[in-house]
């Protein structure tokens, strides 16, 4: 006697409780695509208000005593470009942690079958 079972059944997209609850669907890969967004958005801002603030913060030159980032035009300019690019690598450091946790749960899902 034989069955009429198809083994290229896929997966719908819908959601799914029990996977949700048992940690296999990570929500936190699309939070830190958004919030990505949201602080490169923030640093660069802050890089501009930086740029052209137009006062001194004290002490020589505008760099102030005891501050880890200097002042003024290229202070911004340092922080545009290099709080961009380690915000970029560090979110893509965590995404890549993910895809690999997903990849793995796909090569699990196929050799149970």
């Amino acid at each position: 006697m034989e069955t009429n079972i198809n083994p290229n059944i896929q997966k719908s997209n819908a959601f799914d409780w029990k996977d949700f609850l048992s940690f296999k669907t990570m929500i936190t890969l699309k939070v830190i695509q958004i919030m990505y967004v949201v602080i490169a958005a923030i640093i660069t801002i802050a890089g501009f208000i930086t740029m052209f603030s137009g006062g001194s913060r004290g002490g020589y030159g505008g760099y102030g005593y005891g501050s880890l980032m200097p002042g003024g035009f290229w202070g911004g300019l340092l922080m545009i470009i290099f709080g961009n690019v380690i915000w970029r690598i560090w979110c893509e450091l965590i995404i890549v942690f993910f895809r690999i946790n997903k990849s793995l749960n796909n090569i699990d899902d196929k050799t149970k079958g």
